[in-house]
């Protein structure tokens, strides 16, 4: 049976839109301050039978600039944009590049949240992979008089 991504992600969408149509969300990024997001990436998601991609198109993004964390069934990414400007006088003509800080969260259910996930950044496209397979996970158990 497919999981129901899409309508998850338009739900969220919808829920955080300002007034002028430009999606924004508001995120923590450090106890008790709050930031809102500058942009929020393009992403596709795709279901096979054995696993759920999400791709997120981040051009510009350095991977040591985007967290990717997975908690009470939700995946939150989120990171920077920097602006890269010269050091001499410019003049702007045409400005359509968002820059600045990003959050997307995408509701996974509760039971893929422990499932193998793996993301990699490549090109510009942040490639989150999830396992359909749930597998059960073995904990080792040490004696504390082990040294």
């Amino acid at each position: 049976m497919p999981i129901q991504f899409i309508n998850v992600i338009r739900e969220i969408t919808d829920s955080v839109s300002s007034g002028k149509g430009r999606r924004r969300s508001a995120f923590c990024t450090e106890i008790n301050k709050y930031k809102i997001s500058s942009w929020e990436p393009n992403t596709d998601i795709i279901e096979s039978e054995e696993e759920v991609i999400i791709k997120l198109e981040m051009a510009g993004v350095h991977h040591k600039d985007v967290s990717v964390k997975v908690t009470n069934g939700k995946i939150h990414i989120c990171g920077v944009r920097n602006e890269k400007l010269p050091d001499k006088k410019i003049s702007f003509h045409q400005l359509e590049i968002s820059y600045g800080i990003f959050e997307k969260v995408i509701i996974i259910p509760e039971f893929m949240e422990h499932n193998h996930i793996i993301a990699n950044l490549v090109d510009g496209i942040l490639e989150i992979s999830i396992s359909k397979k749930s597998e059960v996970i073995e904990i080792h158990i040490t004696d504390k008089d082990d040294s």
